[in-house]
C-alpha cells in the first residue's frame, strides 16, 4: 500500500480514505439522528457529538479533513438557521451558536496548524542547509585523506594529473586564478540557473543563455619543462596567467586547469568568426609569455572550444570536450563542431512550455516515446541484467536522447518523464525476475531528480506499486553528480541505500573523473563511458588508464561495467583488463519491451 509521509497521523493511503469515508458517514448519521429527535436534551447531545467529531476530523485528517468538516458544519448551520427562523425550534439557537463556534475554532485551528507546519519546514530546511555545509567539509577532509586511492603516477606516466581531479583547492596557488573545481562549479551553476529560468519561462527556448568554454594549453609542455626546469616553468605559467587575465574580457572567467592549461568561460554572444578571432587573440597573448625582445622560445599555444547547450549540458563534459578539440588541433586534425546534439532540436524550438508538454503527452499516449532495454553480459556472454533507456521515434527516425531530455527538462517535464521511466522499468524487472530471479535492472537517475524534496517518497510509491525485487534494482548516478552536486544529493543517496537499492556511477570518463570521490558514496558499480571505451583500440593512454581504473576499483570491491562496446577488439582489450560486465552493440542491441520476456527465456537455453 502507498504511504504519504506528509500526513501526521494516518500515512497509509487506503487507511486514510477509509477513515475519511467512515467519519463522513458517521457525521451524517448523527446529524440525521439529531434532526429526527424531538427531545431537546438529545438534540444537544447529538450536537455536542457532532462538534467533537468535527474537531477530530480537523485534527486527524489534515487539510482535506478540515475542508470536509467545514462543509458539513456549514450544512448543519443552515439546517439550524431554518429550524430557528421557520420552525421556531427551542434548541435551534443553542445548536446554531455551537455550530458557529466550532466553525470558528476549526478555522483558527487550521490557521495555527499551517503556521506551525511552516515553522517546522523552516527548521528542517535550516537543518538541511547546515547538514549540507557539514557534508561539504566532510567531503573535503575525506578526499584529501584518501591518498591510497589515487592512481599510481608511474603507471599513468605523463598523465599524472588525471589522478588529482578533486585533490586540490579551488583557487590555484601558483597563479591565484580559479582552479578546476571552481570553474567546473561555476559552469554547473550557470547551467542550473539557466535551466531554472527556462522552466519558469513560457517559451523555454527564448530564455536560454548559452555560454562558451575555451580550453587553451601550451604544446609539448613536458619537453619544455625538462629543458628549462620546473622553477622556470612556474614563472612562465604565472606570466601566461597574467597575460590571459589582462587580455580576456573583464566579464569572462579565466581559470588554470592543470600545468600550462587554462580555461576561459564567457557568456557573450559571438559569431563563429568573432569567437575564433577572440580565441586566437588569447592564444597569441599567452605565447608572448615565452618571448622577450629578440629572444624567444619555440612555444606554441593551441585551443579548442565547446558550447552550452549545443555540445553538452554538463560542466565537466564541456571542459573535456574543449580539451579534446584542443588536442586534435595540436595534432593538426581539423574537426567540424559537434552539431549532432541539434538533430531533432527544431521540434522544440520556439514552442511554449504548454506546447512541449502536450507534445510529450501525445508521444507517451501513442507510443512514440517508449522504453527499450540494453542487455548486459559477463565476459563469457552470460546475461546478468538490463539497462533501461527511453527511446523517442518520430517519422521513421529517432530523436537523440540529449535533445528530447533537454526539452523536457527546460519545460519542467522531467518529473513526469522520470516517473514514466521508473514505473515501466520496475514493471519490466518484476516480469524478468519471474523467469530469472538474479537478473538486474539499471535505471538512470539525474541529480535534478535526486534534488527533488519528495524524491524518496515518490520512489517508494512507485516501488510499492510493483512486485519487483528492489535488491535487483540499480540506480545509475551520473558522474557529473559527484563533481557538482555531491553535497546536495548525498543524504538522498544514503537514504536510498537503506532500501536495498544498489548504486552505479555512470558515464565515468566522460568529464573530469575523480577516483577519490567514489568511496564516499554507497556505489558498488562503476560504468565506463562509451566515448571513453571507443578509444581503447587506438589510444595507449586510454588503455593504461582503463587497466589502472579497473584494478583500483577491484581493490575496493567495486564491479566495473563497460558501456558502448561496439567492436570485438574493444571487447578483447576490456576482457584482458579485467572488466566484469559489458554492454553495447557488439554484445547485442537494445530489446523492445514486448520482446523482453522471450529474450530472457531464450538466453537461458
Amino acid at each position: 500500500m502507498r504511504k504519504n509521509d506528509s500526513r501526521l497521523f494516518i500515512k497509509n493511503d487506503a487507511a486514510y480514505v477509509a477513515v475519511v469515508f467512515a467519519s463522513v458517514i458517521f457525521f451524517i448519521f448523527l446529524l440525521a439522528a439529531q434532526i429526527f429527535s424531538g427531545v431537546t436534551q438529545a438534540r444537544i447531545f447529538f450536537g455536542v457529538s457532532l462538534l467533537l467529531l468535527s474537531f477530530v476530523m480537523n485534527v486527524f485528517e489534515g487539510k482535506f479533513g478540515f475542508y470536509i468538516s467545514f462543509a458539513l458544519n456549514f450544512v448543519q448551520f443552515m439546517i439550524y438557521t431554518y429550524e430557528y427562523i421557520v420552525m421556531k425550534a427551542e434548541s435551534a439557537p443553542i445548536l446554531l451558536a455551537m455550530t458557529f463556534v466550532i466553525m470558528l475554532i476549526d478555522m483558527l485551528l487550521q490557521y495555527y496548524i499551517i503556521k506551525v507546519a511552516a515553522k517546522i519546514q523552516g527548521i528542517e530546511s535550516a537543518k538541511r542547509n547546515e547538514r549540507g555545509k557539514a557534508i561539504r567539509k566532510e567531503l573535503e577532509d575525506e578526499m584529501f585523506s584518501r591518498t591510497s586511492l589515487i592512481v599510481n603516477h608511474e603507471v599513468m606516466g605523463s598523465h599524472q594529473n588525471l589522478s588529482e581531479a578533486l585533490g586540490r583547492t579551488s583557487i590555484d596557488a601558483l597563479t591565484t586564478l580559479p582552479g578546476r573545481d571552481m570553474i567546473t562549479e561555476r559552469a554547473d551553476k550557470l547551467i542550473r540557473e539557466d535551466i531554472a529560468n527556462m522552466q519558469e519561462s513560457e517559451t523555454p527556448d527564448s530564455a536560454c543563455r548559452p555560454f562558451t568554454v575555451v580550453y587553451l594549453a601550451l604544446d609539448h609542455f613536458d619537453n619544455i619543462t625538462r629543458a628549462i626546469g620546473h622553477k622556470s616553468m612556474d614563472l612562465f605559467i604565472q606570466n601566461m596567467a597574467h597575460r590571459l587575465r589582462e587580455a580576456a574580457d573583464p566579464t569572462d572567467i579565466v581559470a588554470r586547469i592543470d600545468d600550462a592549461d587554462f580555461v576561459i568561460l564567457f557568456r557573450r554572444a559571438l559569431t563563429p568568426e568573432a569567437e575564433a578571432k577572440y580565441a586566437d587573440k588569447l592564444a597569441k597573448e599567452a605565447s608572448r609569455a615565452f618571448a622577450a625582445g629578440i629572444d624567444s622560445m619555440n612555444a606554441s599555444i593551441n585551443y579548442g572550444t565547446a558550447h552550452y547547450p549545443s555540445d553538452s549540458r554538463h560542466a565537466g563534459e564541456l571542459i573535456a570536450m574543449a580539451e579534446e578539440r584542443m588536442s586534435k588541433a595540436s595534432a593538426g586534425i581539423t574537426e567540424e563542431q559537434n552539431t549532432s546534439s541539434d538533430e531533432g532540436g527544431e521540434l522544440f524550438k520556439n514552442k511554449t512550455k504548454d506546447e512541449i508538454v502536450a507534445f510529450f503527452e501525445r508521444a507517451i499516449a501513442d507510443g512514440s516515446l517508449h522504453m527499450v532495454y540494453q542487455p548486459c553480459f559477463t565476459a563469457s556472454h552470460e546475461l546478468t541484467g538490463f539497462e533501461a533507456f527511453l527511446r523517442f521515434e518520430r517519422d521513421g527516425g529517432i530523436i537523440p536522447p540529449q535533445v528530447f531530455l533537454a526539452a523536457a527538462e527546460n519545460a519542467g517535464y522531467m518529473r513526469r518523464i522520470g516517473g514514466y521511466s521508473m514505473e515501466n522499468s520496475l514493471d519490466a524487472l518484476a516480469k524478468i525476475n519471474k523467469i530469472d530471479p538474479s537478473l538486474t535492472m539499471n535505471i538512470n537517475i539525474s541529480s535534478l531528480q535526486l534534488r527533488e524534496p519528495d524524491f524518496i517518497q515518490s520512489f517508494s510509491n512507485i516501488v510499492s506499486g510493483t512486485d519487483c525485487n528492489v535488491e535487483n534494482l540499480i540506480l545509475d548516478l551520473q558522474e557529473e553528480s559527484l563533481i557538482t552536486s555531491l553535497a546536495d544529493i548525498r543524504m538522498t543517496i544514503e537514504e536510498l541505500a537503506t532500501t536495498g537499492v544498489k548504486m552505479a556511477l555512470d558515464n565515468f570518463g566522460r568529464g573530469y573523473s575523480s577516483f577519490n570521490a567514489i568511496p564516499l558514496l554507497p556505489v558498488s558499480i562503476l560504468k565506463l563511458d562509451g566515448h571513453f571505451t571507443s578509444s581503447l583500440a587506438t589510444d595507449a593512454t586510454v588503455r593504461i588508464l582503463t587497466r589502472s581504473a579497473i584494478s583500483l576499483m577491484h581493490d575496493i570491491d567495486i564491479t566495473v561495467t563497460a558501456t558502448g562496446v561496439g567492436q570485438e577488439d574493444q571487447f578483447d582489450i576490456l576482457v584482458g583488463s579485467g572488466c566484469d560486465r559489458f554492454q553495447g552493440l557488439f554484445m547485442g542491441p537494445a530489446i523492445a519491451a514486448d520482446d523482453l520476456e522471450s529474450f530472457v527465456k531464450n538466453a537461458g537455453l
